[in-house]
């Protein structure tokens, strides 16, 4: 049983290590255009800094209890209250079904093509099936 432990802490330590958590942009036009360059999924986020969720779900990206990594994403925070921001969202993701609550999160392929969607607030378990999902469906997809 200490083996195991010592292997668990071991790898969790290994996964922090190399597994660096993405730095937040604000704007979706770069942030889809980075993810498309770089072959990487792109995680965004349009919430208020204020937002008692949308923290939330910066903490669990910013503290590696999901899987959104430099490796695999890149991510943006929008601020609901910037007009053109908002704008910019709501054009490129207006058939996503949002609720009413923040944040609004959407995890797109290397195109920019929403695969997951969200709105107000997911623990790290159900946000990491949620990203792992939207991984095996960019990965699925016809190249």
């Amino acid at each position: 049983m200490k083996t195991l432990s010592i292997l668990t802490v071991a790898l969790t330590l290994t996964t922090s290590v190399f597994a660096e958590v993405p730095k937040w942009g604000n704007d979706v036009s770069k942030a889809v255009s980075a993810a498309t360059r770089d072959k990487k999924l792109a995680f965004i986020l349009m919430g208020r800094e204020a937002c008692g969720n949308c923290k939330a779900i910066r903490s669990l990206v910013n503290e590696g209890k999901v899987p959104v990594t430099t490796d695999t994403f890149v991510t943006a925070d929008i601020n609901v209250d910037d007009q053109r921001s908002q704008a910019e969202f709501d054009k490129k993701f207006k058939k996503e079904k949002f609720g009413n609550t923040l944040p609004f999160v959407v995890i797109t392929d290397t195109k920019g093509k929403a695969l997951a969607s969200f709105s107000g607030y997911k623990d790290a378990e159900s946000l990491t099936a949620m990203i792992e999902d939207a991984k095996k469906k960019a990965a699925a997809a016809p190249k």
